[in-house]
């Protein structure tokens, strides 16, 4: 059974308007920095594991270091 949001529902867009200035309140939070924003997400993702009250998708770990591809050839790509 699908459940469908009525985004045109007043209630619905008051919903999306606060979570918007909440969104927005964080960044100011943390200068519009993009990496102080995925820092804070970070940290709050970090302490709500820690409680155990919540479920998370496991992901794979960054790349520390990713090979760059050999450049050494002169050789163009086809």
């Amino acid at each position: 059974m699908d459940k469908k949001i009525d985004l045109l529902n007043p209630e619905t867009n008051e919903v999306v308007k606060e979570v918007r200035e909440i969104r927005y309140k964080i960044s100011e939070n943390c200068g519009h920095d993009l990496y102080r924003l995925l820092a804070h997400y970070q940290e709050v993702g970090r302490r709500l594991r820690e409680t155990g009250k919540y479920k998370f998708a496991e992901t794979q770990p960054p790349i520390q270091n990713p090979t760059p591809p050999d450049s050494s050839s002169n050789k163009a790509a086809d």
